[in-house]
């Protein structure tokens, strides 16, 4: 009867967890880059990681007084999902509506640039800074 109850209780989360330490490890590496793009300091933001839940993947995001970028794992879709918001304050963590960014978008360089154009305009920084 202790196996069955081994078993049961198991931790079935164990391939799970690779894949989540690995598009961890990963999103924060480009949120790294993002950030180094954006000539952001390092008082200037902050990169947190929220761990799975029952209905939703991790989610790392780079978060600035006026910008939210999140990176998300879907784990029902296989996918993955990246948006930005405005934000007023580190309090606020609602923000604005979401902008997708698609993956097709991220694959091209002058995707990639737009996308810079589009966080440097949001996070309101000026052309000195570039």
């Amino acid at each position: 009867m202790k196996h069955v109850n081994r078993v049961m209780h198991a931790d079935r989360h164990g391939a799970g967890e690779a894949r989540d330490a690995r598009f961890t490890r990963r999103a924060r590496g480009f949120l790294q880059r993002v950030a180094g793009e954006l000539r952001l300091r390092a008082g200037e933001h902050e990169i947190t990681v929220a761990p799975r839940c029952q209905n939703r993947g991790c989610r790392v995001t780079l978060g600035t007084a006026r910008l939210i970028v999140e990176v998300s794992d879907l784990p029902v879709n296989q996918s993955v999902r990246m948006s930005f918001r405005t934000r007023r304050g580190y309090a606020d963590l609602s923000g604005g509506g979401d902008n997708a960014v698609s993956a097709e978008q991220l694959g091209t360089r002058e995707g990639f640039e737009s996308l810079l154009g589009a966080l440097r305009l949001v996070n309101g920084l000026d052309s000195e800074r570039r």
